[in-house]
């Protein structure tokens, strides 16, 4: 068995346990300073990772509300298609069938009785007569009568023949008409006044 005995005074060894080892506190401070150090990044790194999964859940929100309204978006536009065509083919009928419907009315009202039409060709814009009557006066009061209508924009004077036909002198005549567009003839809507109380 051995014994170890320390024969110095004992001012030395109080004196000498109370010395700092500064080897042995730098390598706790170095300790304490990368415990500190890495916490604080493992910290930071869990901050910007629960931020970044909130971000990730705002844009998929985001997204797919964007995409809900793009598909409400494409139904409006196929609906709003849809209507414009609808208004589209009413307006070419509008431009193409109504001006010479309206030249028929009114050609039917204007026909004197001794008058009638043989031939009738119609082109946009445009209307040509040809057909017989017993009288010059006949054809003359037609032509004025196709005048009055509101499609009709101008009748151009009639080009007359006299012709016998089955021993009965009659008259051929060929007309000319200009037609109006039909839009021009509707009448401009009349603007509603909005009432002083009203919001």
């Amino acid at each position: 068995m051995k014994v170890s005995l320390d024969l110095r005074p004992r001012a030395l060894v109080e004196s000498q346990k109370k010395r700092l080892n500064f080897s042995r506190l730098f390598m706790t401070l170095f300790l304490l300073s990368f415990l500190l150090i890495g916490g604080s990044t493992l910290f930071w790194a869990f901050w910007n990772y629960r931020s970044l999964v909130d971000r990730v859940a705002f844009l998929e929100d985001t997204l797919s509300i964007q995409r809900a309204q793009n598909a409400r978006l494409a139904n409006e536009l196929r609906r709003l298609g849809e209507e414009e065509a609808v208004y589209v083919s009413a307006l070419k009928l509008l431009q193409d069938e109504l001006p010479a419907l309206e030249f028929l009315q009114a050609m039917e009202t204007s026909l004197p009785p001794g008058v009638w039409v043989r031939t009738l060709s119609i082109v946009p814009g445009k209307v040509s007569l040809q057909g017989s009557a017993y009288k010059e006066d006949d054809v003359v009061e037609f032509g004025k009568g196709l005048l009055d209508a509101p499609v009709v924009a101008a009748v151009d004077f009639p080009v007359t023949t006299r012709v016998v036909r089955d021993g009965q002198s009659l008259v051929d005549y060929t007309l000319a008409c200009s037609l109006r567009d039909f839009a021009a003839t509707i009448p401009p809507a009349v603007p509603v006044e909005k009432e002083a109380g009203s919001q």
